[in-house]
């Protein structure tokens, strides 16, 4: 799939169903992923079902993306803080 037809599926989702309806399932595809790890860790779940999850939280993230706007500057701030304190442990 291409990322314009990504971002038109996205955007109508978020026309479609409204703002607060898409956050609301945000947070709850975000509550499936945590059950399923939480689940993997003590062998109830497999990781089709974590993929699966995963799956639905990137495409929620992505309407959030859309909602709240990008997160490159804090990603790259946060990516670069956690490489610091991995160089301080080793």
């Amino acid at each position: 799939m291409t990322d314009d037809r990504r971002k038109e599926i996205e955007g109508r989702a978020i026309r479609t169903y409204g703002e607060n309806s898409q956050v609301d399932k945000a947070v709850e595809e975000m509550s499936e992923l945590t059950k399923a790890l939480l689940k993997y860790r003590i062998g109830f779940a497999t990781l089709d079902e974590i993929r699966e999850e995963a799956g639905d939280v990137q495409i929620m993230l992505e309407q959030l993306r859309i909602l709240y706007g990008g997160t490159s500057d804090i990603e790259e701030y946060k990516l670069n803080r956690l490489w610091a304190r991995m160089e301080v442990q080793s």
